[in-house]
């Protein structure tokens, strides 16, 4: 209720802003420009004009929709839609004359789905090639996690040969939990933290359908590790190298994690921690930024049921549900 009182009343206020406006821009072309005004005067009224203008437009283009746009406007950015992309995003979803809430709704549920980039599909087993799968990204978005998953759908659902390898050698325990994980899937099980080392393991795999990969979680700042990140996982010549971005981190670090994983030449991502998203406008608009096929979602903790292939409709629903546009 709170939403709608707002907007109304930052409509009204929107309008009597221009309606002051107009009203002293009439009076002053009311006044005789003769004698009793000088250039001087006139000039620094048309100053005036300007800034009482520009004041207006300052209250944002929402205060310019209708209460339905200037509604769905608020819900985008509440739901974490940059402002500039919600205003856009409304306006395009509503062009045209006297559409009512539930059109309105779903012309917002297909803008958004046009924004976002395509699924990717699992590797096909009928396929014959060997997929060798890189998983890469910052510290604390589920890396070794979603590898255990991937692993458990291959292995234990698919009945896929399935090796996994670890890079990271520098979280503790990291090793000894994806070891467990591969006893537990019935997976062979390698540790290659270096170049030279992974180039011999990748070799030596035989009559393996998948092949797993977990990297170390990097900062985005050390620009000097993710780029070895990338040169060693560019050794094991992976099909994929997945991108792996949390829902539940906020726009602005996922979108610099993003910027600064760029350079392991990664060609899809990975979506985890759906469950623990506050909201999904971030993760929707990194991944409207970034335009890399998306592959898989990830949405807890159990590693043999919470993960299935990305679909944007689902991302969108979430974002847009039953309801948002009363």
């Amino acid at each position: 209720m709170s939403s709608k009182k707002d907007t109304t009343q930052s409509v009204a206020s929107t309008v009597e802003d221009r309606q002051k406006t107009v009203a002293y821009a009439n009076s002053l072309l009311g006044e005789r420009t003769d004698t009793y005004v000088n250039s001087t005067k006139i000039e620094k009224r048309i100053e005036e004009i300007k800034s009482m203008v520009g004041e207006v437009l300052e209250h944002g283009s929402a205060g310019w929709l209708s209460p339905a746009l200037a509604q769905s406007h608020a819900w985008l950015v509440s739901q974490g839609i940059p402002d500039d992309d919600a205003t856009s995003i409304v306006q395009r979803a509503s062009e045209g004359s006297g559409i009512d809430r539930e059109t309105l709704h779903q012309r917002l549920f297909e803008t958004f789905l046009a924004r976002l980039p395509s699924c990717a599909l699992p590797p096909r087993r009928e396929s014959g090639q060997r997929a060798v799968i890189a998983l890469i990204g910052p510290t604390g978005v589920g890396k070794t996690t979603t590898i255990a998953k991937l692993a458990t759908r291959f292995r234990l659902q698919q009945g896929r040969r399935v090796a996994l390898i670890t890079a990271d050698t520098y979280r503790i325990a990291a090793v000894d939990q994806l070891q467990k994980y591969a006893e537990l899937v019935d997976a062979s099980f390698y540790v290659a933290s270096t170049k030279q080392q992974m180039r011999d393991t990748i070799a030596s795999i035989q009559d393996v359908d998948v092949v797993l990969i977990d990297t170390a979680g990097r900062s985005r700042t050390d620009v000097d590790r993710i780029q070895e990140t990338g040169e060693i996982v560019a050794v094991a010549e992976p099909t994929e190298r997945h991108l792996v971005l949390s829902a539940a981190t906020s726009l602005t670090a996922t979108r610099r994690a993003a910027d600064s994983f760029m350079v392991t030449n990664c060609d899809r991502v990975i979506v985890t921690k759906l469950d623990e998203a506050v909201s999904f406008g971030e993760i929707i608009t990194v991944l409207s930024e970034l335009q890399l096929p998306v592959s898989w979602c990830t949405n807890g903790q159990d590693v043999s049921a919470n993960i299935e292939p990305a679909k944007m409709e689902r991302l969108v629903k979430s974002l847009l549900p039953a309801g948002c546009i009363a």
